[in-house]
């Protein structure tokens, strides 16, 4: 990314307003300044602040950002009046997990008795995409068996994913982030969230000086 694309991207959502701005993996796109010896990141830093502190009010502009890894993003973007508002999206729990494989398999051939709350009990430590995996395994799965058996040969038959298939299938999935990961991001993710509090605590202190001195 460059500055003439935040630029452009800014501008784009200013006259498409109201609008939401979406950055996915915001640490690979804005990380820390001082690092990079071509100065290209950097400068791309900086016209985002730019752009969030604005020059004109981006009036009915929302931006959001994602980032697995927090504490890599450069520290101004997080402070106040910027993107400084934080909402951690931990793993799916066993009730969203329902949730999501109920959305995730509507326009997909289950039997009327599959029991999706099974296998949402069965899929623990499994994200979205790893539920979108296993019902496409599961799909595939069941245009095999039905290529295999006789009865694709029966007119207006179609392959269908059947309970006893989608158990098969969960319980040969495994999610595609370790316990180990999941205890590192766990980690990072506190230690950053210590880091941020830390540094507000600061910022309200020196306030507090100035305004004695004053």
């Amino acid at each position: 990314m460059t500055t003439c694309t935040v630029r452009d991207i800014f501008s784009k959502a200013a006259a498409a307003a109201p609008c939401l701005l979406f950055f996915d993996e915001f640490d690979s796109i804005a990380p820390k300044r001082g690092h990079d010896n071509t100065g290209v990141t950097d400068r791309v830093v900086n016209q985002f602040l730019t752009e969030l502190d604005g020059v004109e009010v981006l009036t009915g502009v929302f931006v959001f950002a994602a980032s697995s890894r927090p504490d890599l993003l450069d520290t101004a973007l997080l402070r106040p009046g910027r993107l400084d508002r934080l909402l951690f999206c931990d793993f799916p729990s066993q009730y969203e997990r329902l949730d999501i494989l109920t959305v995730l398999s509507k326009k997909l051939p289950l039997v009327s008795d599959t029991d999706l709350d099974v296998i949402a009990r069965m899929t623990e430590g499994f994200s979205g995409a790893d539920l979108q995996a296993l019902l496409s395994d599961a799909q595939l799965a069941a245009v095999h068996d039905f290529l295999s058996s006789q009865d694709n040969e029966q007119p207006g038959k179609l392959p269908v994913i059947t309970d006893s298939l989608l158990r098969t299938i969960a319980s040969k999935a495994r999610p595609s982030v370790s316990e180990n990961e999941k205890r590192r991001l766990y980690s990072i993710y506190s230690q950053f969230l210590d880091s941020k509090r830390s540094v507000a605590a600061q910022s309200r202190d020196a306030k507090g000086k100035r305004a004695t001195l004053a």
